[in-house]
């Protein structure tokens, strides 16, 4: 009974959530007269950091797992190794890239544009 009493408290978060979301209120542009007298809208964006190149990490991870692979197993066995320890250095790879970007630091700057 408990178990069933967890889900609906879940569910019902779950769905809170989900109504706040529909009607948050998006952030709204500052509009501004710069020192020229002109109007300029300002408004603020997330700046990621550098994410490294997405080819990078998995090329290598491919070519060291080939390597290791190829040490391993003789005759058509090392063969399949060899590309068995390349699939897996390049997911390998990937995964560190997928790791790294979701850490990397952000900030934020103020973005501004004349109106009309």
């Amino acid at each position: 009974m408990d178990v069933f009493n967890h889900q609906k408290r879940r569910l019902a978060v779950s769905a809170c959530a989900l109504f706040a979301a529909a009607f948050a209120v998006p952030a709204m542009a500052d509009t501004y007269v710069n020192d020229d007298g002109k109007r300029v809208e300002c408004h603020y964006e997330q700046v990621k950091g550098d994410d490294g190149h997405p080819v990078r990490d998995p090329l290598i991870g491919a070519v060291a797992g080939g390597v290791i692979g190829h040490q391993i197993g003789g005759g058509k066995g090392n063969d399949v190794a060899t590309v068995v320890g390349a699939g897996a250095g390049a997911y390998a790879g990937k995964k560190y890239n997928d790791n790294r970007t979701e850490n990397s630091d952000s900030t934020e700057r103020k973005v501004c544009r004349p109106v009309g």
